[in-house]
């Protein structure tokens, strides 16, 4: 009787060690210790933590941030997209920032349209979140969508007016606005510069038009007067004597 109760103690004592090295309880010491590499900026040794707990259900859903970080800052952008975007369709997860984070691994390679796409998500989450409208600027800057990105300007110093970045950006709107109206101006001379020059060309046919008009009239005179003269010619005749004049 002893021997089975000690047996039972045993079973039950190998149970509560199985529920404490449950999933959650995995996936909690995965995030903690990869979390504590990433916050001391040990991306590399981070990334292995990170992505076991990611795999893991219920765990912490800023994993998906941190580990996609961690990508990024190693160099392994499409893995951090892939991070980024799976986090996105995660339960919990902060998915304006995710949208955010994609589109800053796009501009870094120059995939400034994705990044435009990307930006445009977070804002679609929310409508206020001032870093997506910045970086969005940014983007359509190098997109040279110059009305778009003063408008994202714009709308960033209304939505963080105590920016510190404020006075550069105000400049930058400045310039921007400059160019804006340059373009503007150019645009309308290259089309009355069109307009003039189809004028010209028109100008141009009218006059071919009739000079071909006034040469065919002219042939057709030069014809006439031939017709006319061939049949008007001296005739050769004989004289009384019977001879060839």
């Amino acid at each position: 009787m002893k021997e089975r109760l000690r047996n039972n103690g045993l079973k039950f004592v190998f149970l509560a060690v199985l529920c404490a090295m449950s999933l959650p309880a995995m996936a909690y010491d995965y995030f903690a210790e990869g979390e504590r590499l990433f916050r001391e900026n040990k991306p590399a040794d981070a990334i292995p933590l990170l992505y076991q707990a990611s795999q893991i259900q219920g765990t912490d859903p800023r994993v998906f941030v941190y580990l996609g970080i961690c990508y990024q800052q190693t160099g392994k952008y499409a893995d951090a997209i892939s991070t980024f975007m799976k986090g996105t369709s995660a339960p919990g997860t902060d998915r304006k920032t995710l949208f955010f984070n994609a589109g800053n691994v796009y501009f870094i390679q120059n995939s400034y349209t994705e990044a435009v796409t990307m930006y445009s998500r977070a804002i679609g989450i929310d409508s206020a979140y001032a870093p997506a409208f910045l970086n969005r600027a940014n983007a359509r800057v190098k997109l040279e969508q110059f009305p778009e990105a003063v408008n994202d300007y714009t709308l960033y110093l209304t939505l963080d007016p105590a920016s510190w970045q404020q006075e550069p950006i105000r400049q930058l709107i400045t310039l921007l606005s400059g160019e804006i109206k340059a373009k503007k101006e150019a645009a309308l001379r290259a089309e009355a510069e069109k307009a003039a020059t189809e004028a010209e060309k028109l100008a141009a046919a009218e006059r071919y038009k009739k000079l071909m008009d006034d040469v065919s009239a002219s042939l057709q005179a030069v014809d006439n007067a031939s017709t006319l003269s061939a049949g008007s010619e001296d005739v050769m005749g004989y004289n009384e004597e019977g001879q060839l004049e």
